[in-house]
């Protein structure tokens, strides 16, 4: 079973749902707005945080998080930024047997 995070009234999180129901996928969904930090410590063991902040989304655009300055901060710093912001994410994240997915990657798993 898939676990699959996001936010229910984003985009991007209902074309990946509609994209996996297509495909008969079952996956368990998760308010990403209540990330822990166990989960997101599990992701940061398999993927940089880098990869998980969505520049380009309003949060991060009113936190001022764009590319520059998240290379800039410290991997900390952004675990905590991210914990207390987690609308700042790209979505969907799919946890498939371990295996983290970020954004439009679910695509790449079939």
């Amino acid at each position: 079973m898939l676990k699959f995070y996001g936010i229910k009234n984003c985009n991007s999180v209902k074309k990946a749902q509609d994209f996996l129901s297509n495909k008969e996928l079952k996956f368990d969904f998760f308010d990403i707005k209540k990330l822990d930090e166990k989960t997101l410590d599990d992701w940061l063991s398999k993927r940089d945080i880098l990869e998980f902040i969505n520049t380009a989304g309003t949060t991060s655009k009113k936190l001022g998080l764009n590319k520059d300055k998240i290379i800039n901060l410290d991997k900390n710093d952004l675990k905590q930024i991210v914990l207390n912001n987690p609308s700042c994410i790209k979505r969907p994240i799919i946890d498939k047997n371990g295996q983290i997915y970020i954004g439009k990657e679910y695509e790449s798993f079939l």
